[in-house]
């Protein structure tokens, strides 16, 4: 993933469940994956990314979460991998600063020192 000056998120590499913006074909998965393409983020100041997962926060202090899904991980009300950015409903006005993916897991933690965490949680 990476962040320009003007806010766009550009994602390249493994695109398996999406977490790179798109999904991967059947058909060229190599030459898909070398491409460097827009994942559809809008006035995004940090980009953050976990195993399969990766995440945006807008200028709107908006936080999108896309990838992998299947234990909740991505925090977006359902357990379906999407390839595109979805808000994540709970950390609207929260002010995070900072958030961190896991294998099955996500925890982000706020400008004010709160800590939040959700997705697998097998052994707390």
């Amino acid at each position: 993933m990476a962040l320009t000056a003007d806010g766009k998120v550009y994602g390249w590499g493994d695109a398996e469940s999406g977490k790179i913006g798109r999904m991967s074909q059947s058909r060229r998965r190599i030459e898909q994956s070398m491409k460097i393409e827009s994942v559809g983020a809008k006035d995004a100041v940090d980009i953050f990314c976990g195993n399969h997962t990766s995440f945006y926060k807008s200028k709107k202090d908006t936080v999108f979460a896309w990838g992998l899904n299947n234990h909740g991980q991505l925090g977006i009300g359902n357990r379906m991998n999407t390839c595109v950015p979805t808000k994540i409903k709970e950390l609207d006005g929260l002010n995070v600063d900072l958030i961190a993916g896991g294998e099955h897991h996500t925890i982000a933690c706020t400008h004010d020192g709160k800590v939040y965490c959700w997705g697998r949680n097998d052994e707390g």
